[in-house]
């Protein structure tokens, strides 16, 4: 079984391979390929119809597979895929050079295909050397048959209606369902990442560049290893990006850093600048604070024996058996007094007096020997600031 296009087997030899604008898409002659539907089990998923096609290439192909330049269309909503194919001797070296930066390699045909003008209908169009029709027989976005003829450069309108009736016998289509277009032109849209797209009269044709690898008829080895290459490329671009974004923000941390310095530095120097006025002030404010405690706070030590020992208040009036040895004032308001009596228990009755005295604020004993019949004991007697005040200032 061959895969030869029933209206010719070959295009002529000398047909150009035309480019699209920019050089991402090149676009083959139509007539180079043979093109059949190949019934595919859709549900078994995008890598289970990739290969039922290469077997379907093995089945009924004359030449083996790894001789072919083939792709294919199709949509997980199709039952079947449209294999198209081509001997890879029918291109030229430099016609294949010319692929290696292109983002895709496909027959011409392929861009009729996104127009999906419903079942029973067809498109027409040419390359200046064939004419294309591409037949819908099902509903569906992928066409059922794709017949190509060749087309005198001379010919007139009579001669290229009949290689368009012609077309349209092959497929099986009837008048009333066929769109044609002329030849495509590539649209200024070189910034779209997902499709490229090019004007055929008053339609719009496109060509997915996103998911679009298996129209790309080239090596599928080589496709893989590109992609492979185009994925490790962006990754590196990813990760300059990224180490480019880190410098940016390490550059403006250390701009950040400098700025603090420098703001740092100023406000140390205008510290600097007025510690002297500070250290007066200070100063000042301490001589100020010396000059209101002699006036205010001045140590009382005959104060502070009257108020524990001279009858007049609770706890002033010490017992007849204690007699005060020393008294050393520690501090403004603190009386340490050391006093002896025969009466031990008078001791306690003194101390408990004290701590009723309004004037006293605390009462310890610091030391406490009997001996001899002798209680000898230094009792520490803090004062209430205003109970030493001097009359007529605040203390």
């Amino acid at each position: 079984m061959s895969l030869a296009p029933e209206l010719t087997s070959a295009p002529a030899p000398t047909a150009p391979a035309p480019a699209a604008a920019g050089a991402s898409v090149v676009l083959l002659p139509d007539a180079r390929f043979f093109v059949r539907a190949v019934p595919v089990n859709a549900a078994a998923g995008a890598e289970a119809v990739s290969r039922e096609v290469e077997l379907a290439l093995e089945v009924v192909s004359p030449f083996p597979v790894s001789q072919l330049f083939y792709g294919y269309l199709w949509h997980p909503e199709s039952v079947h895929a449209l294999v198209f194919a081509a001997f890879r001797r029918r291109f030229t070296d430099d016609e294949q050079a010319a692929w290696v930066e292109a983002e895709r390699v496909v027959p011409q045909f392929v861009l009729a295909a996104s127009l999906n003008p419903g079942a029973g209908r067809t498109v027409v169009l040419g390359d200046g050397a064939s004419l294309t029709a591409v037949y819908w027989g099902e509903p569906g976005p992928v066409p059922s048959r794709v017949v190509t003829a060749p087309l005198a450069p001379e010919a007139n309108d009579v001669e290229r209606s009949a290689v368009r009736s012609a077309l349209l016998r092959a497929v099986g289509s009837v008048g009333a369902g066929v769109v044609d277009l002329p030849t495509p032109v590539r649209t200024p849209d070189e910034g779209n990442e997902q499709r490229v797209l090019w004007a055929a009269g008053e339609y719009t044709l496109s060509l997915p560049l996103a998911n679009g690898s298996h129209l790309d008829v080239r090596d599928k080895g080589e496709l893989a290893a590109r992609r492979a290459s185009q994925r490790r490329a962006r990754l590196l671009w990813r990760g300059f990006l990224a180490g480019l974004g880190a410098l940016v923000l390490l550059t403006l941390g250390e701009v950040a850093l400098i700025g603090l310095r420098a703001w740092e530095a100023g406000r140390l120097a205008r510290v600097e600048a007025q510690q002297p006025a500070v250290d007066r002030i200070m100063s000042q404010q301490a001589l100020a604070t010396r000059i209101e405690e002699l006036s205010t706070k001045q140590l009382r030590p005959f104060e502070m024996i009257s108020l524990v020992t001279v009858a007049g208040n609770p706890g002033t009036q010490k017992p007849v058996s204690v007699q005060f040895i020393r008294t050393v004032t520690n501090g403004l308001y603190t009386l340490e007094v050391e006093a002896q009596t025969k009466v031990g228990g008078d001791l306690a009755l003194y101390q408990a007096a004290l701590r009723q005295n309004p004037a006293v604020a605390s009462v310890e004993v610091a030391k406490h020997d009997v001996r001899d019949a002798t209680t000898t004991f230094v009792l520490v007697i803090t004062f209430k600031p205003e109970a030493l005040a001097i009359p007529g200032r605040s203390s």
